[in-house]
């Protein structure tokens, strides 16, 4: 798989090289271009299937019915802590205590303890759906956790020449800190009874799968806006309250490239390899209008790129939960920008699982739902800057 990606990789930077070469000079494609585009394109297509293919394989392995003969066969710790959580879900459904008995679960006080292989997949199924909580440095630990860094603002280690026999004068340093506790979050799933009773029906892809989707959804918002509530016990940080680098734009004023530029280089170049660019959609319509002098587009499009656009050479992504710069008033962020590596994100080991039979009888389904702990704040301040409005003077 990873030749096949990094083949598929290098065409895609030679297919981009080719546009880039041809915008550039303002011109169309050659005949060569063109032939050689065509030849790339038909190698990508290729690749895209076998790599499919190969995806399609691999699912297969992974897939084992639970209530199938070879739900009490021995092998592997994934395969027994997959087929035990499918035993769990079915007999929480059936009240099969036989069955619940095989699952060998571990209870917490806010019920089953997922497997740690379960929790993974739908872990790495978040991270693959949001690029933010995938840049994102994690920590899964329990309890609150306190991380120090040297505050710059209030001084810094000072370094000069110096001769022997002369005293060193010592620099004021302060060692800050910013604490991650653990605020509750759950992701409800309902799963019609009719799938469930199917021993064909492979129900812990689909809890997991759905439970991916709607935890990312909520993490991302969580991530940008935070909030406060008495629900959380406390105040949850995001980038929003927790991003201190800002380059402001006056209410009524208008983005331009002097703007993005100044917002990209707010960031230092050690930082700026893994950077990228976090808006509404509503905000990219806004940047993609704008020129540059020679009538060039500042967005472009970049066969090479995740997203399949760049803004001054990085990777832009979009999110509903950003606010739009046509909609922000004062003290509001429209954009972010930045190695978000910088995000520090806490979440807490052995999420729960909780079976709501009783609540969703009369519809003929079953609840699952998902307890997680999890905070967040931005551990360095130096990786990442936001795009704001301000009041006018």
């Amino acid at each position: 798989m990873t030749k096949l990606e990094e083949k598929r990789n290098a065409l895609m930077e030679e297919m981009s090289a080719l546009c880039n070469t041809s915008e550039n000079e303002a011109r169309s494609f050659t005949d060569e271009e063109s032939a050689r585009f065509d030849v790339i394109s038909k190698e990508i297509d290729a690749l895209d299937k076998q790599i499919e293919r190969q995806n399609e394989a691999r699912s297969f392995e992974l897939k084992k019915p639970a209530g199938s003969p070879s739900e009490g066969a021995k092998g592997s710790v994934e395969d027994e802590e997959y087929r035990s959580f499918g035993m769990y879900l079915r007999s929480q459904v059936t009240g099969d205590k036989a069955l619940e008995t095989r699952a060998n679960m571990v209870y917490g006080d806010n019920g089953a303890v997922i497997p740690k292989t379960i929790v993974k997949k739908i872990i790495d199924k978040v991270v693959n759906i949001s690029p933010l909580f995938s840049a994102a440095t994690k920590y899964y630990i329990k309890g609150d956790i306190t991380i120090p860094y040297v505050n710059t603002a209030s001084g810094d280690i000072t370094v000069a020449f110096a001769s022997e026999f002369s005293s060193l004068t010592a620099s004021a340093v302060k060692i800050s800190s910013i604490e991650l506790k653990g605020f509750l979050a759950a992701a409800l799933v309902v799963v019609s009874r009719k799938l469930i009773n199917n021993s064909q029906f492979d129900i812990v892809s689909f809890v997991v799968n759905r439970m991916a989707q709607k935890i990312a959804i909520f993490i991302e918002n969580y991530l940008i806006n935070g909030g406060t509530s008495a629900t959380l016990g406390g105040t949850a940080s995001g980038l929003k309250q927790s991003v201190t680098q800002s380059v402001s734009i006056t209410a009524g004023g208008s983005i331009n490239g002097d703007y993005l530029i100044e917002v990209q280089d707010t960031v230092p170049d050690a930082f700026q390899a893994g950077a990228f660019w976090l808006m509404s959609p509503k905000t990219r319509t806004v940047i993609r209008k704008l020129k540059d002098g020679q009538g060039n587009y500042l967005l472009i499009k970049d066969f090479s790129s995740p997203t399949g656009y760049t803004l001054l050479g990085k990777p832009v992504y979009v999110s509903d939960n950003m606010t739009a710069f046509s909609q922000a008033g004062a003290g509001d962020d429209f954009l972010y920008y930045g190695d978000f590596s910088g995000l520090a994100v806490k979440i807490a080991e052995d999420p729960n699982i909780q079976v709501l039979n009783e609540v969703y009888a009369t519809q003929h389904a079953t609840g699952f739902v998902l307890w997680m702990e999890l905070d967040n704040t931005v551990e360095d301040p130096q990786k990442i800057v936001k795009g704001c409005v301000v009041a006018s003077q």
